[in-house]
């Protein structure tokens, strides 16, 4: 993928200012949707741009300024459909992380979310590989995010239960670590076994295993049964997030950038179902730290200092992208 050098400037967009590292994410974060997009593609399978992503091909035709993620979504049969082919069908050097991959490692590194991530792989990649193939992004494990859509049960009593299950067991898996400390973990375990009337194994695959059940929970209802979608590990607590099954039946394109970006086709309803007035904007509305990188920051500049560089990362990147300096090291 090409972008001119005007695209990696700092820049400042509806009063916010955009660093050239963070250029260098969207880009390198681009590189891996579309990785994912030619799999789709190649196998008839329908994705569409998601949360943050989609409010920025709509509003901005791009990225969001202040936000440094991208979100796909897939109704729940085509989404296990692309975690079935992803093994074979993603070029070396990408792997798919979470509930679905084939390794402790990356199952571990997406634990609890809802969510697969398509990752460029640390362990296929040195730094100096890395660096040429994601625009001199330095920073390990770029990827994107794909969430399922599920389907909602029509009657009140079961989509009641349905949200009771999925806010404890959400509850339960990001402090699992907390509540396995605290001794009540059994409980909570122990609920979401009558609840499913299932039994689950006491043993190092209980965490693993509570997990896989609430995915299987969350993809009881199948098309035919309901009338709307969402991805219940969100729509629990947040109703407004159950979303009309029909605006997802077309697609349409709209540009992101130098790309076209698949969007619901009824994406004006789904953008006002999640944001409300999603034309107007809040710099201070985000779901997670901005930006995602900082916790490698200093960890990297220290590795830097140690080999004898002085200089900022952003110059550190440039010099790289240059051929001036010839530093390499393992990705931890």
């Amino acid at each position: 993928m090409e972008f001119s050098d005007v695209f990696f400037q700092r820049e400042t967009r509806c009063d916010f200012e955009i660093p050239e590292m963070m250029k260098r994410a969207w880009a390198a974060m681009m590189e891996v949707m579309q990785v994912t997009i030619d799999v789709c593609n190649r196998n008839g399978l329908q994705y569409f741009a998601d949360g943050g992503t989609l409010l920025g091909a709509v509003r901005h035709q791009g990225f969001i300024p202040w936000d440094d993620d991208i979100d796909l979504c897939m109704k729940r049969d085509e989404y296990m459909e692309l975690v079935k082919i992803l093994p074979s069908e993603l070029p070396k050097g990408f792997a798919m992380t979470g509930m679905y991959a084939n390794s402790y490692r990356l199952r571990r590194s997406g634990w609890c979310y809802p969510s697969i991530k398509i990752i460029a792989d640390e362990t296929y990649f040195d730094q100096r590989s890395y660096m040429k193939r994601f625009h001199y992004f330095p920073y390990p494990r770029i990827g994107i995010d794909i969430f399922p859509l599920d389907y909602l049960p029509q009657d009140r009593e079961e989509t009641e239960i349905m949200k009771e299950i999925m806010l404890v067991s959400r509850d339960t898996l990001e402090n699992w670590e907390q509540y396995q400390q605290s001794g009540e973990l059994e409980n909570r375990v122990q609920y979401m076994e009558k609840a499913c009337g299932t039994t689950l194994p006491r043993d190092s695959r209980l965490g693993y295993s509570f997990w896989k059940l609430v995915d299987a929970v969350s993809c009881l209802y199948q098309a035919d049964e309901a009338e709307e979608l969402a991805e219940l590990y969100y729509w629990a607590d947040r109703p407004s997030l159950a979303l009309k099954k029909d605006w997802f039946e077309e697609t349409v394109y709209l540009p992101f950038h130098q790309m076209q970006l698949a969007v619901p086709g009824k994406y004006h309803e789904v953008l006002t179902a999640m944001y409300g007035d999603y034309m107007a904007y809040d710099k201070t509305d985000r779901y997670h730290n901005y930006p995602f990188y900082a916790k490698w920051e200093e960890q990297m500049a220290s590795q830097l200092r140690a080999l004898g560089f002085t200089g900022t990362m952003e110059e550190f990147c440039q010099k790289t992208q240059r051929g001036e300096l010839d530093l390499n090291w393992e990705y931890a």
